[in-house]
C-alpha cells in the first residue's frame, strides 16, 4: 500500500482512493439500449459460430457407419389397406 504505517498514511490513502474513485465514476457512463442490443447479437453470433464448428469437427472425426446389405429375395412387403385403387361404393 501507499503509506500504511502511519496514522497520517493511511489518512493519505484514503482520501486519495476516493478522489480517485469520484473521478473515475464521474467518467462512467452506461451504455445505450442500442449498444446492448449490439453486443447481445454480437454474443450470439459468437455462440452461434462456435457450435457450428463444433458440430462440424465432430461429424468429420466420426467413423462412417457400417452398412449392412440385405438380399432382396429376403425383403417381404406388406400392403395396408384396399387391394385396389378404385374408390370404394
Amino acid at each position: 500500500m501507499l503509506f500504511s504505517t502511519s496514522k497520517t498514511g493511511h489518512f493519505a490513502q484514503i482520501l486519495t482512493s476516493g478522489l480517485l474513485g469520484n473521478a473515475v465514476v464521474a467518467q462512467l457512463t452506461p451504455p445505450d439500449p442500442g449498444q446492448i442490443e449490439l453486443y447481445g447479437h454480437l454474443v450470439i453470433q459468437i455462440l452461434v459460430a462456435v457450435v457450428t464448428i463444433w458440430a462440424t469437427v465432430r461429424k468429420a472425426l466420426q467413423k462412417p457407419e457400417s452398412v449392412l446389405r440385405v438380399p432382396v429375395a429376403s425383403t417381404t412387403t406388406t400392403t395396408s389397406g384396399p387391394a385396389s385403387d378404385a374408390p370404394a361404393q
